[in-house]
């Protein structure tokens, strides 16, 4: 599985791809710092504001957008036929491409944290900045974690939607219409029922003040996650690479 998980790496490596995640994970904190400029700054302002959009815009849409990559790019490129020429099982290939993304998803969130903590300390020599300190920063990087990890929940059925598809535009559709869905269900008394918006209010315990229990918000995301992986696996192995 090791060696699965490596020779992603080195695939993604030649691609731009990491590039895109990157440049995501700066947008947010910076949009949100300029936009906030003018008022007083505080580090868990910043990373309120910069969740907000993180979880409910930018996140699904850059890292849906990876993990059709990382599929896709199997049928763009017609490798899948080289690939297994070796030995290797469909389940643990595919496997391994689950947890390259749930990888990537990590550090996305990561460099997103680590963008909110450097504009936050850049801004603090030429202006108040409060509750600016190790802890807080700490406390931001547990929270923008668990959010990683809730927003990959989400993105396993991206990867069904491209093994489906074989390709790039219907995945890229849904992406988008996924995301718009977000902000629009994100004040609604549904939004704790819906996915995509759940996993940030369950981050941000405000699930329950929408009207949806913790347990089933929790055992949707759940649902969510797992039966993308599951359905992924069985269309996969019926996939016939000729």
């Amino acid at each position: 599985m090791a060696d699965i998980v490596y020779c992603e790496w080195l695939k993604l490596k030649r691609s731009k791809i990491i590039f895109i995640g990157v440049l995501g994970s700066f947008i947010v904190p910076l949009l949100v710092i300029t936009k906030n400029l003018t008022n007083d700054l505080s580090l868990y302002g910043i990373y309120e504001d910069s969740i907000m959009f993180i979880m409910l815009l930018f996140g699904p849409l850059v890292l849906a957008v990876v993990a059709t990559y990382l599929v896709s790019r199997e049928y763009t490129e017609k490798t899948l036929k080289t690939i297994f020429v070796v030995p290797i099982e469909r389940r643990s290939f595919l496997l391994g491409k689950f947890i390259t993304l749930f990888i990537l998803v990590l550090l996305f969130m990561a460099l997103s944290w680590f963008d909110i903590v450097l504009l936050a300390v850049l801004c603090s020599l030429f202006m108040e900045v409060s509750q600016l300190s190790l802890l807080s920063a700490i406390y931001i990087f547990i929270q923008m974690t668990k959010g990683g990890i809730l927003l990959f929940t989400t993105l396993t059925p991206f990867v069904y939607l491209s093994l489906r598809a074989k390709g790039t535009l219907a995945p890229f559709i849904i992406i988008a219409a996924v995301s718009l869905l977000n902000v629009v269900f994100s004040g609604s008394q549904i939004a704790g029922f819906y996915p995509w918006t759940a996993a940030y209010l369950l981050l941000t315990n405000r699930l329950e003040q929408s009207g949806c229990p913790t347990f089933t918000g929790i055992s949707i995301l759940l649902f969510v996650c797992l039966s993308g992986i599951y359905v992924s696996m069985r269309r996969f192995q019926k996939e016939d690479i000729v």
